[in-house]
């Protein structure tokens, strides 16, 4: 099944396009609107109201999304890098050490010049 509004190929069944979003037209609404062409106007004013596409996401968006949900819970923790596996105040403890390296190097150049 195609979506008017991008042209992607969603899977059979599905209510809304899992690329963009859009509503995808369903055989049950395409029947209603023939059988009654006067009311064809009154379901668009509906669609326009963002609460009545709550219910109708469709599985394949639930799951897609529960999936991304857990590799970015998984990539979390792996994005920490070498140096930063500890830290005090938020530096980590290289940079601390080469702070104080410099330092003592300065107190002791200091010294040698009295």
């Amino acid at each position: 099944m195609r979506c008017q509004e991008c042209d992607h190929q969603n899977t059979e069944g599905a209510w809304l396009c899992i690329n963009c979003g859009a509503k995808l037209p369903r055989p049950e609404d395409q029947e209603s609107t023939a059988e009654s062409p006067g009311r064809a106007a009154e379901p668009a004013a509906e669609s326009d109201e963002p609460s009545r596409f709550a219910p109708q996401i469709s599985e394949n968006l639930r799951r897609l999304r529960d999936r991304t949900e857990r590799e970015r819970a998984r990539q979390r923790p792996a994005q920490a890098s070498p140096g930063t596996s500890g830290s005090f105040l938020g530096i980590p403890i290289m940079v601390w050490g080469l702070v104080i390296f410099v330092f003592i190097a300065f107190i002791y150049a200091m010294s040698a010049l009295q």
